[in-house]
């Protein structure tokens, strides 16, 4: 099997807009703009409407720059310095402290208040008005956090409001397709590595809720691996066939019903009965959190709350 991934690298997928930059480095864009045009410092990517977009690397190459350059040190020669020791192996753009990890400043509204209005958006149907939003906290926050703290919450706000009769069917399904849609483009944004350890991603037999296994695939390609994303309602023996064919590094299956889970019991089972070989099994979904005594029927296996959690065990 491949060698796991570091998890204490920078990702260099360009998902930032400007005003993110702008943020968590107090440098001004006509600054910016010239610090591109004249020294070349950075090679920003491109939105589908034209916008520059920044990688965690560039965030953290230009906060390395700023130091430099508030310490006394002409911008010219800070990026002559940082080309010296990219030469010599060295990455001190890595120096910095990561703790800090993109917080938004003390003015920007807090994940649970973009929650709580992204919750009322969208079961009023608003989906121009969620756009912006969605827009407001990828802004505002990194991938991992608006996905993890914003876009989470949301979804079971939203599924909470259906359980006690709040919401309808309707609106439960709309608001679930729409952050779907946007996590989906943002999954396939992070290109596939070419080498690396393989994982295959999906929901169990009869399972329609696939946002929280999306989540986790986004997290898993995001820190370099190669990710086989199978969407929802995953056949058992069709994926088995598959697992003995492209022998993954670890298989990742989620389930939100106790039949879901139920059918994961003779995916586990086979998977256990292929020896040495076997993958790594990591289950999630809302049942396992809901119902402990379901995680008797996999032994071996791993039950994680969050990609986020995932990550962490992986690191």
């Amino acid at each position: 099997m491949a060698e796991e991934p570091r998890f204490n690298g920078l990702d260099d997928t360009p998902v930032y807009t400007i005003k993110t930059v702008v943020q968590e480095t107090g440098i001004a864009p006509a600054t910016l703009r010239a610090w591109e045009r004249r020294y070349g410092v950075l090679s920003p990517g491109r939105s589908d409407g034209g916008y520059r977009l920044y990688s965690e690397r560039d965030i953290s190459t230009l906060r390395w720059l700023k130091n430099q350059v508030d310490a006394g040190v002409s911008i010219s020669r800070a990026v002559a310095l940082l080309e010296i020791r990219h030469q010599a192996g060295e990455e001190p753009e890595l120096e910095l402290d990561r703790s800090r990890s993109y917080p938004a400043s003390e003015n920007a509204r807090g994940a649970e208040t973009i929650v709580e209005e992204l919750v009322e958006t969208l079961l009023a149907f608003q989906e121009p008005q969620a756009e912006n939003i969605l827009g407001e906290a990828f802004a505002l926050y990194p991938v991992d956090v608006v996905a993890e703290e914003i876009v989470a919450p949301t979804l079971v706000e939203i599924g909470e409001r259906w359980h006690r009769g709040e919401a309808t069917v309707v609106q439960e399904h709309f608001a679930t397709a729409f952050l779907r849609r946007r996590l989906t483009a943002l999954f396939h944004a992070y290109p596939q590595p070419l080498v690396g350890p393989l994982a295959i991603t999906g929901s169990a037999p009869a399972e329609w809720h696939d946002v929280g296994i999306l989540l986790v695939s986004m997290a898993l390609r995001r820190h370099g691996w190669r990710v086989i994303y199978l969407g929802q309602n995953v056949p058992g023996d069709h994926l088995l066939r598959e697992v003995r064919k492209l022998k993954p590094d670890m298989v990742c299956l989620s389930a939100s019903t106790r039949d879901s889970a139920g059918e994961l019991v003779e995916v586990h089972r086979a998977l256990r009965d292929l020896g040495d070989g076997r993958p790594r099994l990591i289950l999630g979904g809302r049942v396992f959190g809901a119902h402990p005594e379901f995680r008797e029927h996999f032994a071996g296996a791993e039950v994680v709350a969050s990609a986020r959690e995932l990550v962490s065990a992986l690191a």
